[in-house]
C-alpha cells in the first residue's frame, strides 16, 4: 500500500466517522420526539417500566396479527381515556 492509498483510506474513514456522528445526533432527536409523542398519547411512563430495544425486537419477532392490544396490555401501556 502506498502513501496515497493510505491518505485516501484515512480521508474516507474521517468522512464515515463524520456521517456516523451526524446520524447519531439525528437518532437522538428522533428518540426525543418519539418519547414526547409517547408521553402525549400514553402519559408519563416510569423509567423502570420502559421497554428496552431488545424487548421490542423480541415482541416483533413473536408478533401474531391481531395481538397488538394484548401486547400493549402486557407492557402496561394503555391509551389514556379522554377527560
Amino acid at each position: 500500500m502506498n502513501h496515497s492509498d493510505n491518505e485516501m483510506y484515512q480521508r474516507r474513514i474521517a468522512e464515515l466517522e463524520a456521517a456516523n456522528a451526524r446520524l447519531r445526533d439525528s437518532l437522538e432527536l428522533v428518540k426525543a420526539d418519539r418519547k414526547a409523542l409517547r408521553d402525549e398519547v400514553y402519559g408519563d411512563v416510569k423509567l423502570e417500566r420502559e421497554t428496552t430495544e431488545d424487548e421490542y425486537l423480541e415482541l416483533i419477532r413473536n408478533h401474531k396479527p391481531g395481538s397488538t392490544a394484548r401486547i400493549l396490555a402486557e407492557l402496561g401501556i394503555t391509551p389514556r381515556k379522554p377527560d
